[in-house]
């Protein structure tokens, strides 16, 4: 058995999650590529396959939005500088946040509000659910002025979403499948899985949380209650996928770099990711210590993203690695947080080998 086969059991022995996906490797070339487990705790579930689905959770910030948001950009309709209210004229605050600043996490929004509680129950419809996050993100303080400090925020990413339904005029789930998914092959990632039997089986998608307020154990439902409320599909949550198409997801970010991208071209790849910028559009960087991604990738050319569910995804754009790291962490409970300790280690353990 290998030395990463061996990690990953020995994470599921200890209940780190139920299962896992791993795909790493470097330009055009896969170096690893593993499932493990099985998809909930449950006894005799199923075994974690290749084409199994995770909840990715806030990876549909990077994957979904900001991604759409660069093709919008590439295509003359979206200005980076401008406000957020020249997209979405009803939505009222004094401050003037950019999309710029949305996506830098720099708009000074706090991270986060249960905006579910107030719209749960009631059977609204989309846009009633819709108007309600609007105002209610909008009469929020902000807890720094923007551009003064960054504040990574679900509910900027939630207003991006909203920004990129009416900017064409589609719903975020068609948008994302005819853009983005659906050319680059990605057929295995989609908003609202259970809605979508003739591209995935209900019963080869990982569990997540026993939720206390739906009473069930979430499975094939996405687990973040604002996206759930919303309607499943979110500008911050919301996509399900699985490693092999992020993998492809991450050549596509790496071949942009060379101008030899099928969807991104290089001028969006050097403005979103602007190597002298120490705040990328859209996605996280590596810490110079203590990083999630491990030591093996570089702070001052490395992208990325983690999800609360126990995803991540980290790319290295001058040495053109990445590496896939997809978990149900939070099956059954959010409360287990060992994939903190788990997920650099693994990093760690597989580069330092594959860099030797």
């Amino acid at each position: 058995m290998d030395k990463i086969a061996a990690a990953f059991d020995e994470a599921i022995a200890g209940k780190v999650f139920s299962g896992a996906q791993w795909v790493a490797g470097r330009g055009a070339k896969t170096l690893y590529r593993g499932a493990f487990g099985s998809l909930s705790h449950e006894p005799g579930a199923r075994p974690v396959g290749d084409y199994s689905l995770f909840d990715i959770a806030s990876l549909t910030k990077p994957v979904a939005t900001a991604t759409l948001c660069m093709l919008a950009w590439q295509a003359g309709h979206l200005d980076l500088e401008a406000q957020l209210q020249d997209y979405l004229p009803e939505f009222r605050r004094k401050e003037a946040l950019t999309v710029r600043q949305l996506l830098q996490h720099h708009s000074g929004l706090p991270a986060w509000l249960p905006l579910f509680e107030g719209a749960r129950g009631k059977g609204w419809s989309y846009e009633q659910v819709r108007e309600f996050y609007l105002a209610r993100i909008a009469e929020v303080p902000l807890e720094a002025a923007p551009v003064t400090k960054r504040i990574y925020s679900d509910l900027g990413f939630i207003l991006l979403g909203f920004l990129l339904e009416e900017l064409s005029g589609r719903r975020l789930e068609g948008l994302f499948w005819d853009e983005v998914a659906r050319p680059l092959g990605m057929t295995r990632t989609m908003f609202h899985p259970l809605n979508h039997p003739d591209r995935v089986m209900p019963q080869d998608i990982a569990a997540t949380e026993l939720c206390p307020w739906r009473g069930r154990l979430l499975w094939g439902e996405v687990h973040d209650d604002n996206a759930h409320v919303l309607g499943g599909a979110a500008g911050h949550a919301g996509l399900f996928g699985n490693a092999l198409d992020l993998e492809i997801f991450a050549r596509e970010i790496l071949a942009a770099g060379r101008g030899a991208g099928r969807l991104l071209r290089r001028e969006a790849f050097l403005t979103f990711f602007d190597g002298e910028a120490p705040l990328k559009l859209g996605w996280d960087t590596v810490s110079p210590s203590g990083s999630q991604a491990g030591k093996y990738f570089a702070p001052n050319s490395s992208i990325g993203h983690l999800a609360f569910t126990g995803c991540s995804l980290w790319i290295d754009l001058a040495d053109e690695k990445y590496a896939v790291l997809l978990t149900n962490r939070v099956h059954p409970s959010r409360d287990n947080e060992a994939i903190k300790e788990f997920r650099p280690k693994l990093h760690d353990l597989f580069w330092s080998g594959a860099d030797s």
